[in-house]
């Protein structure tokens, strides 16, 4: 029998916010792709890293964009401050 996780995804956002500069979002990137690579083999599907989002625009393209994908079956949220959980509530 296969899998009801076969050819699903699930996608990794990051939140920041680019008060911080680009040596600090480098850093997030770098930390957001690390954890993909040690969570992914633990899940039943793809864990696919997306580009870190600055703002509340960015973060509601891209959960309208995961709704829409048919391969997505969920999304893993990381904020790398508090203070850009707030930009998430759109999505």
């Amino acid at each position: 029998m296969e899998s009801p996780f076969a050819g699903k995804e699930i996608w990794f956002l990051t939140g920041s916010q680019d008060l911080y500069g680009e040596k600090v979002l480098a850093t997030v990137d770098e930390h957001s792709r690390n954890m993909v690579g040690r969570l992914g083999p633990r899940l039943p599907c793809r864990l696919v890293w997306k580009p870190v989002v600055l703002d509340s625009r960015g973060i509601l393209e891209l959960v309208r964009a995961a709704n829409s994908d048919p391969r997505c079956a969920g999304v893993i949220t990381w904020m790398h401050t508090f203070s850009p959980s707030k930009m998430w509530i759109a999505g």
